[in-house]
């Protein structure tokens, strides 16, 4: 009855706030803050989501060339996880917490492993920089009229009823990122996998090719800026590396004659 009593308390308390102009929205805003275990539970929910509609395809050599990356990445203190997504479409997308997917046609659409692993560290990228994280707070403080009756309960279960994974993913929440997180995350993912040994021109001949083939419109491409700008972008990054690391190997060659044989 107290704890009842105390949630009451908390919801009339927030009204009141906002009704009588005692502090902006932006300090209040500091409820949405959302911590490192909330962005993995919600990130499992909408993984969950994802793999309950989809053929999801476990494939050792991804998780390895993954791992590999996450180690020289910014952010390497999380547990991450790399699937293959059966699927003709040449997309690729992370999750919040790690949880990254990579479709069986963007595989099939690389040439080289550089090519592929420029894609997987672009998205790795978007983890690093807790990009999810960014669109679910300012989703939920659009929302903050219609979250305050939950505000309660919300705390008192660290955050879950704001935070529903499985709900943000059907509202595409993960998968709209504005220019400026797109053009960080493939920042990051070339400054990672050149860190982590590859050549990461394989970020620049993929963006090229699907842009020469008329696949700008491919989900991968569907937000902005143009793949020519971030051609362009990429491009004078890596000028001053050279052309130092691994551009191909055969277990990536293996892959894809695997995978073209179902």
């Amino acid at each position: 009855m107290q704890t009842r009593n105390l949630q009451l308390k908390t919801i009339i308390s927030i009204c009141l706030i906002l009704l009588l102009g005692q502090v902006s929205l932006q300090a209040l805003a500091g409820i949405f803050r959302m911590t490192e275990q909330q962005e993995i539970r919600v990130g499992a929910q909408a993984a969950a989501q994802v793999e309950k509609k989809n053929r999801i395809l476990s494939n050792p050599y991804i998780e390895k060339i993954g791992q590999q990356l996450v180690a020289k990445s910014g952010r390497p203190n999380i547990q991450y996880r790399f699937r293959v997504v059966d699927s003709k479409e040449i997309n690729a997308f992370a999750l919040p917490g790690g949880f990254i997917y990579i479709n069986r046609g963007l595989i099939q659409a690389a040439d080289t492993e550089n090519e592929l692993v420029g894609v997987m560290a672009h998205e790795i990228g978007h983890v690093v920089a807790k990009h999810s994280v960014n669109q679910m707070e300012r989703s939920s403080k659009a929302q903050l009229g219609l979250t305050l009756a939950q505000l309660a309960l919300s705390r008192s279960r660290g955050g879950a009823t704001i935070f529903n994974g499985a709900q943000m993913l059907t509202q595409g929440v993960f998968l709209k990122f504005s220019r400026d997180q797109e053009r960080q995350a493939d920042r990051l993912g070339a400054e990672n996998m050149h860190s982590a040994g590859w050549n990461a021109k394989g970020l620049v001949t993929f963006f090229e090719k699907l842009a020469k083939k008329g696949q700008g419109n491919t989900a991968f491409f569907s937000s902005h800026p143009s793949p020519s700008e971030r051609v362009r972008n990429v491009s004078d990054l890596t000028q001053s590396w050279g052309g130092d690391g691994v551009v191909n190997t055969n277990d990536f060659n293996m892959v894809k004659a695997k995978l073209a044989e179902m």
